[in-house]
C-alpha cells in the first residue's frame, strides 16, 4: 500500500449580507492585499457589473477568504469584486453603462439611497458566500489556493503573502529591494514583484547552503512550500546574517549587470515572470559560487548562461526541490 500525502485544507462556507460584510470592512474584520490600484474606467465597469448583477437576482460566485492569527478574514480573489462593491458602498464610485437600469446613471450610493430605498434593500439584504480557509491550514497552502483558482501574476501573490506572514516579511524585503539600488531595474515596476523575486532568490539560496533541509521523501516539494521555509528561515536571521544576505544579494546584482551590458545578454527577458525568477535565481547562485572558488565571475556566468542544453532543463516543468538541487550539481559540473 502506497503512502498518500497528509495536506488537507481546514475550510467551511459562511454567508453573509452585503450590509454585514461591508460592517466588518469597516472595522478591519475582512482586509484585502495592498495592491496597484487599476484604471478608474475599469473599476467603474467592474462595480455596475455587479450591481447590476445583485439587483437582476444573480448569484456571485463564492469568494475565497484566510482566516488569519486575530480572526480577521483576508480575500484572495484576484477579481477585486468584493473590494469595489464596498468602494461604491463608501461613495468613492458612480454606477456607468448598466444594461437593465439606465435609471441609475451617473449615480452613487447617497442618490440610490435616496430615489430607490427598496432596491438598496435588496443590495444590502443580498447574500454573498465565503469559502473559509481556517487558520490552521499551513500559510503556504492558503498561497497555493489562490494560484489555484485564481491564476495569480506574482504582485497578487507577493502582496497576498505579506498580509498572511505578517509585517517583519515585507519590511526585510523592502530593505532588501531598496538596498538593490540601480540593479532594481532589472525587475518588474511594481514593488510587490520585486518583493517576490528577491524572495525566489533567497529561495536558492538557501537549499544550496542546506538551510532549507527535507526528508527523502520529501523531494518533490513544490514553490510554495519552498518559500514557506525560506520565510520561516528568514525569521530565524540575526542583524548580522541579514546584513550579509543583503551586500550578497547587491554584490550579486551589480555582477550580472556588468555582465549583461559587455555580453548583451536579455536578463529582463520575461520582467516579472516565472522565466526571470528561475533565471536570476540561478545566475545569482553562480556568482556566490564564483565567490566561493574565487574563480572570475564574468567568465563563470558566461560558461552557465550561454548553455543552452542546461537552460532547456532548467525551465523545463514545475520546480521543486529535487529539480533545483539536481540543477545546482549540472551547474557545477559546467563552472569547473
Amino acid at each position: 500500500m502506497g503512502r498518500f500525502s497528509e495536506n488537507r485544507i481546514d475550510s467551511y462556507e459562511k454567508e453573509m449580507s452585503v450590509f454585514q460584510i461591508y460592517q466588518m470592512v469597516n472595522e478591519g474584520r475582512i482586509v484585502f492585499p495592498v495592491m496597484p490600484f487599476g484604471k478608474k474606467s475599469k473599476r467603474i465597469e467592474n462595480i455596475s457589473e455587479i450591481l447590476e448583477a445583485i439587483l437582476l437576482g444573480i448569484a456571485l460566485p463564492m469568494i475565497y477568504v484566510s482566516e488569519r492569527q486575530d480572526g480577521s478574514l483576508l480575500v484572495l480573489n484576484s477579481d477585486d469584486r468584493l473590494l469595489n462593491l464596498f468602494l461604491f458602498l463608501n461613495g468613492e464610485y458612480p454606477l456607468m453603462g448598466l444594461e437593465f437600469f439606465p435609471e441609475l446613471e451617473g449615480y452613487r450610493i447617497e442618490q440610490l439611497e435616496q430615489h430607490f430605498p427598496r432596491e438598496t434593500s435588496w443590495l444590502y439584504d443580498y447574500r454573498i458566500s465565503f469559502q473559509v480557509i481556517e487558520y490552521t491550514t499551513p500559510r503556504y497552502m492558503h498561497i497555493q489556493v489562490g494560484n489555484y483558482f485564481e491564476q495569480w501574476n506574482f504582485v497578487r501573490e507577493q502582496g497576498v503573502r505579506n498580509k498572511l506572514y505578517g509585517y517583519r516579511l515585507e519590511e526585510y524585503l523592502l530593505f532588501l529591494v531598496r538596498f538593490l539600488g540601480q540593479s532594481v531595474v532589472l525587475f518588474s515596476r511594481w514593488n510587490l514583484n520585486r518583493q517576490y523575486m528577491v524572495l525566489r532568490i533567497l529561495m536558492y539560496r538557501f537549499i544550496y547552503e542546506g538551510v532549507i533541509r527535507v526528508r527523502q521523501i520529501e523531494q518533490g516539494m513544490g514553490i510554495q512550500q519552498l518559500l514557506d521555509q525560506t520565510i520561516q528561515s528568514m525569521d530565524k536571521m540575526d542583524i548580522l546574517r541579514e546584513e550579509k544576505i543583503a551586500k550578497d544579494l547587491r554584490g550579486a546584482m551589480e555582477e550580472l549587470n556588468r555582465w549583461g551590458r559587455n555580453t548583451g545578454f536579455d536578463l529582463e527577458k520575461d520582467k516579472g515572470k516565472e522565466g526571470q525568477a528561475r533565471t536570476l535565481g540561478y545566475l545569482c547562485h553562480v556568482v556566490w559560487l564564483c565567490w566561493g572558488k574565487d574563480y572570475d565571475v564574468q567568465q563563470g556566468l558566461s560558461r552557465i548562461a550561454f548553455d543552452e542544453v542546461l537552460w532547456r532543463e532548467i525551465h523545463k516543468g514545475k520546480e521543486n526541490f529535487a529539480h533545483i538541487k539536481r540543477q545546482f550539481d549540472e551547474i557545477e559540473k559546467r563552472l569547473w
